[in-house]
């Protein structure tokens, strides 16, 4: 039966059309490790080092470079204005919200315009951004959506979460502004509009390549997961006595 989003409705956390389950289920373990670990917690209840978040801070500067270049390049994949709307969009908001927050931390720690610009990226997070590009370059529109899909829908689930469990301390939180931006109904929108044409796009396809996608999906969530642990331990190498640089 083809997916109808206006009769399945608004698809929320809790209300997800049936691939869009598949790939959660999919990568369950490693998503709830993902939200238990030592980085999320920590910024929960406000307690995190702040060189720990410039850290993270710094590398999603330069994650997020990246990010807009596949939405740029799922761009070209398209004949569809709308979806060739929405990645303009996504990269208009990666420069001027995302980017603006992250200037701002920054600032406050001191870290200049031109650091941020020059930092080395790691080894965890160039594989990550290697491995999108790589599939943006080389795949399928519906290839591309699922590779994105990560970042939006983790840090959506995330940010709500974080706001519900840690509601009552956040005003004192030095990082409400981070969960502020991650927690509200107009960042899932992203994840919402992916996961609806996300769902259309593999209707049709073979069970083989659907478990392709799915194993994207998988990946992408385990590349969030270690994005975070590499931050938290500050790491740029795969082990730190490969760091000599």
């Amino acid at each position: 039966m083809a997916f109808d989003a206006t009769t399945f409705g608004p698809i929320t956390l809790d209300h997800l059309p049936p691939f869009a389950q598949r790939l959660r289920k999919a990568a369950d373990l490693v998503w709830e490790e993902g939200y238990n670990q030592p980085f999320l917690r920590e910024l929960g209840n406000g307690t995190l080092a702040r060189e720990k978040f410039a850290f993270y801070l710094l590398q999603d500067y330069r994650y997020l470079n990246d990010y807009a270049k596949v939405h740029a390049l799922a761009l070209t994949k398209t004949q569809d204005p709308e979806i060739m709307r929405f990645m303009a969009n996504v990269q208009n908001a990666i420069f001027n919200v995302e980017s603006a927050m992250h200037r701002k931390y920054m600032a406050s720690y001191g870290i200049s315009a031109e650091e941020m610009n020059n930092v080395r990226q790691s080894a965890f997070a160039r594989a990550y951004t290697s491995n999108i590009l790589s599939i943006a370059y080389g795949n399928p529109l519906v290839d591309i959506l699922v590779a994105v899909l990560p970042c939006a829908w983790v840090y959506a689930d995330y940010g709500q979460r974080l706001a519900a469990e840690f509601g009552d301390s956040l005003e004192s939180n030095p990082y409400k502004s981070w969960v502020d931006m991650y927690k509200t109904e107009e960042f899932w929108s992203s994840s919402a509009w992916l996961i609806a044409h996300i769902e259309e796009l593999v209707e049709d396809l073979s069970e083989e390549r659907k478990q392709e996608l799915v194993d994207i999906f998988v990946t992408g969530v385990e590349n969030e997961y270690m994005f975070w642990a590499s931050a938290y331990d500050m790491q740029y190498s795969w082990k730190p006595e490969w760091d000599v640089r």
